[in-house]
């Protein structure tokens, strides 16, 4: 069959339209991955930081209650050993589970603190995607294509797309390029500033509200304990305003139990429970909170 002029210039069209495309792709990839791995703070900066330049001997895991709750400083000044907080907004077992792939492939420390939020780690909630967002610029590392895999099939051809793997946070790596809001600083503590707003408290919030378990995560919670490697792992579940339900965590804690890793469920403690002077809002705790309970902690861990 013959193929016509005007199918030939077509196609040629079509070809060079798709070699333009692949190029663009490639050179943006390039760009966002040295503004990602160059930036001078943020939350991008704090990732890169915990991901290839941790030596510390405490690590402390978890989402945004992680990086509120924890002042590596009182932790240091106790235990005499050194520790950083590599707890990110938003991320839960599935993405931090990612994080220690990522860490121990240049050391192991050895303590991990790793701070329990049931919505994150044990429930079922928002889709799973999103706690791809922060792994996908390290997808080509040991065991991250996995983690990939075991949430979404179709990811793996997605991660062709050099752009694809930033298009979630283009704007924050150049943000955290140029001029970062955030600095990494204070061991990667974030304290929250202020006292809780009680307008803002949900009073219709039910402590025994109607939940169900995400296979998956408890999947990674089990990996979680099955590869920590020689580093001790310690769960906790931080103080909360409303408090939690402590069948939230019952596969976790069952999960200890079985393999002898301590668990402290500070969820319900009387001594934050409704204390308006230690929190921010009704999920994290304020600067004045976080000191108080790291204090508690150290005293816990009995190291």
């Amino acid at each position: 069959m013959l193929i016509s002029e005007d199918m030939k210039k077509f196609l040629i069209k079509i070809a060079i339209f798709g070699i333009l495309l692949f190029g663009i792709d490639r050179l943006a990839g390039y760009a966002f991955a040295y503004m990602s791995e160059n930036a001078k703070g943020g939350f991008v900066g704090h990732y890169h930081q915990l991901i290839g330049k941790t030596n510390e001997d405490i690590l402390i895991f978890g989402s945004s209650r992680a990086i509120h709750h924890y002042n590596p400083t009182i932790i240091e000044d106790s235990l005499r050993m050194s520790c950083f907080n590599c707890g990110q907004e938003g991320s839960g077992i599935i993405q931090n589970y990612g994080f220690w792939m990522l860490i121990r492939e240049h050391y192991e420390p050895k303590i991990i603190i790793y701070d329990v939020m049931d919505e994150f780690d044990l429930l079922i909630g928002e889709d799973n995607h999103k706690y791809l967002g922060w792994l996908k610029e390290s997808y080509n590392r040991d065991g991250i294509p996995e983690i990939f895999e075991s949430v979404d099939e179709t990811e793996i051809i997605k991660m062709f797309c050099q752009m694809y793997r930033y298009n979630s946070k283009w704007h924050q790596i150049m943000g955290d390029y140029i001029y970062p809001v955030y600095k990494v600083k204070s061991k990667g503590f974030l304290p929250l500033e202020g006292s809780l707003d009680t307008m803002k408290i949900n009073r219709n919030y039910d402590l025994n509200a109607k939940f169900k378990f995400d296979t998956l995560k408890i999947e990674y919670l089990h990996k979680m304990v099955n590869k920590h490697g020689n580093s001790k792992l310690v769960f906790v579940v931080s103080p909360s305003w409303y408090g939690i339900s402590d069948t939230h965590f019952e596969p976790l804690a069952e999960m200890c139990r079985k393999n002898r890793i301590p668990l402290l469920n500070y969820a319900n403690d009387q001594r934050f429970l409704h204390k308006n002077q230690f929190f921010k809002d009704g999920a994290h705790l304020n600067a004045k909170g976080a000191d108080e309970f790291t204090k508690i902690l150290v005293k816990d861990l009995n190291f």
